[in-house]
C-alpha cells in the first residue's frame, strides 16, 4: 500500500507538470502534453485501478485549481480515457494497433457527446466559436508579421494565405483532432512498451515495424478522393477529413516500412537521425512516406523476395 501510494503521488506530480507545461508554454509544452496520460496508465498496469484513479483525479484537481475548470475538463477528456482504457485493453491481450483504434474511437465519442451536450445546454454554438477562435488566431499572426515590417504586396499575399489556412482549419479540425488523439495514444503506447519490457507484464503490443493497415482502407481513401469532385461542401468537407485521416494512417504504414528496412540493413544511427529530422523540416517527405505506405499494399516491401532458379 505504501509503495502504491508513493507511485500514485509521483504520478500526480508527473502528469500535472507535463500537462501544465502544455498549457503554459504551448509551442514547447506540446511534447510534454502528449505524454501526460502515461503516469496514470503506467500506474494502472503496475499498481491497479485505484492508483490510476488517484493520478487522474489528483491531476485534474490540481489543473482545475491552477488553470480553471475548462483546462481541468480538457485534461480529463484528453488524458482520462487514454489513461483508463489503454491499459485495460492491453491487459486483455489486445494488440497495439487495436488499442490505439479503440482508445481513439472512445475519445472521439466523448468529445462528440461533450460537444453536443455543451452546445445544447449552454446555448453557445461551439462550431461558430471554434471558427471564430481560428480566425482570430490567424489575424493575430498577420498583425505580428505586419508589426515586424511586412508590407505591400508581401502583406497581401500573407493575408490571402492566412485566409485560405483559416478556411481549411475550420473544415479540417475534426480530422486534426483525430490525428492528435492517435498521436497521443501512439506515443503513450510506445513509452509503455519500452518501460514495461523488463517487468512481469506480458503485453501483446507487437512491433511498430510490422504495422499494416487493413486492405479495405484503400477503398475508403479512393472513395474520399472521388467525393472531392462534387461541388457541394456538405460532401467535400467530410471527404476531406476522411482523406486526411486515411493519409495519416498510410503515413504510419510507410514509417513502419522504413523502420523495418532500417533495422534489416543496420543503418547507422546518424543516418536515422538525419532522416527523422528531414521528415520534420521538409513536409513534402511526409507525402512520400505516405505513398510508400500505400504502395506497400501491392509491393509488400517488408517481405523477403525469393529468387527463382532459372
Amino acid at each position: 500500500m505504501r509503495v502504491r501510494l508513493k507511485a500514485s503521488l509521483l504520478g500526480v506530480v508527473g502528469s500535472f507538470v507535463m500537462f501544465a507545461a502544455y498549457l503554459a508554454i504551448p509551442p514547447l509544452g506540446v511534447f510534454s502534453g502528449v505524454l501526460a496520460p502515461f503516469p496514470a496508465a503506467y500506474n494502472r498496469l503496475l499498481h491497479g485501478r485505484i492508483s490510476a484513479l488517484i493520478v487522474i483525479l489528483g491531476s485534474t484537481t490540481a489543473i482545475t485549481a491552477l488553470f480553471g475548470i475548462f483546462a481541468g475538463g480538457m485534461y480529463l477528456c484528453m488524458c482520462g480515457m487514454i489513461s483508463l482504457l489503454m491499459p485495460e485493453l492491453l491487459l486483455r491481450g489486445m494488440s497495439g494497433s487495436r488499442v490505439i483504434f479503440w482508445t481513439t474511437a472512445a475519445n472521439l465519442l466523448i468529445f462528440t457527446v461533450v460537444f453536443i451536450v455543451y452546445s445544447t445546454f449552454s446555448g453557445i454554438n461551439l462550431q461558430q466559436l471554434i471558427s471564430t477562435e481560428i480566425s482570430d488566431s490567424l489575424k493575430q499572426a498577420v498583425t505580428i508579421y505586419e508589426k515586424g515590417g511586412v508590407t505591400g504586396e508581401d502583406l497581401e499575399v500573407l493575408k490571402h494565405s492566412m485566409s485560405t489556412a483559416a478556411d481549411l482549419l475550420q473544415r479540417l479540425y475534426p480530422a486534426l483532432v483525430t490525428a492528435m488523439l492517435v498521436v497521443i495514444a501512439g506515443c503513450n503506447l510506445a513509452l509503455i512498451k519500452r518501460t514495461t519490457a523488463k517487468t512481469a507484464l506480458n503485453l501483446a503490443i507487437g512491433e511498430f515495424s510490422a504495422f499494416r493497415n487493413p486492405e479495405l482502407l484503400v477503398w475508403i481513401l479512393i472513395g474520399a478522393a472521388f467525393a472531392l469532385l462534387f461541388p457541394e461542401s456538405v460532401i467535400t468537407t467530410p471527404a476531406l477529413n476522411i482523406l486526411l485521416v486515411t493519409t495519416m494512417l498510410y503515413f504510419f504504414q510507410g514509417m513502419a516500412v522504413i523502420t523495418a528496412l532500417i533495422a534489416k540493413h543496420s543503418v547507422p544511427a546518424f543516418v536515422r537521425i538525419f532522416l527523422y529530422a528531414m521528415l520534420i523540416i521538409q513536409p513534402y517527405l511526409l507525402a512520400l512516406v505516405a505513398s510508400i505506405g500505400l504502395f506497400d499494399l501491392w509491393v509488400d516491401f517488408r517481405t523477403p523476395k525469393t529468387q527463382e532458379n532459372l
